[in-house]
């Protein structure tokens, strides 16, 4: 998740939404204008209890930095798991996700987990560094 807001006074998860605590944080940063979700949206769902954009207020576990190459896959295998890796996110982001210039969600991790078992059962990827967050970090610079 990017980081976005939503001040919506009225809906009752809004203390275990992450939208909301941003909205509030802004607040306290005396930000002139907050967003709010689009009604319609929340309408359309089915009600604030479905929200599209609910996303809830926890800590996650992202990773930052990726090895690259692995000494116990074969060749073909690496070059699998890289060509599948640009596939699903992408030349550009998948280099600054192995740099550590953007942190990988836990549902990027899933994925990436994901490929490697699909190509190289039994191996793992392997994380540099672990950080916790609410939302995702910007990147570095």
């Amino acid at each position: 998740m990017d980081k976005y807001s939503c001040y919506m006074p009225q809906c009752p998860r809004r203390e275990s939404c992450t939208l909301w605590h941003i909205a509030q944080q802004e607040i306290a940063e005396e930000y002139v204008f907050l967003s709010v979700t689009n009604p319609q949206l929340i309408e359309q769902a089915g009600g604030y209890s479905q929200c599209p954009k609910y996303y809830e207020w926890k800590l996650r576990r992202f990773a930052r930095g990726m090895r690259w190459h692995y000494g116990t896959l074969t060749g073909n295998a690496e070059a699998e798991i890289h060509e599948r890796l640009k596939d699903t996110f992408g030349f550009t982001q998948i280099g600054r996700m192995r740099r550590g210039d953007v942190v990988i969600s836990p549902e990027e991790q899933a994925q990436i987990r994901e490929i490697f078992e699909e190509v190289a059962p039994g191996t793992e990827p392997e994380f540099i560094a672990f950080e916790e967050h609410y939302i995702k970090p910007p990147r570095r610079k």
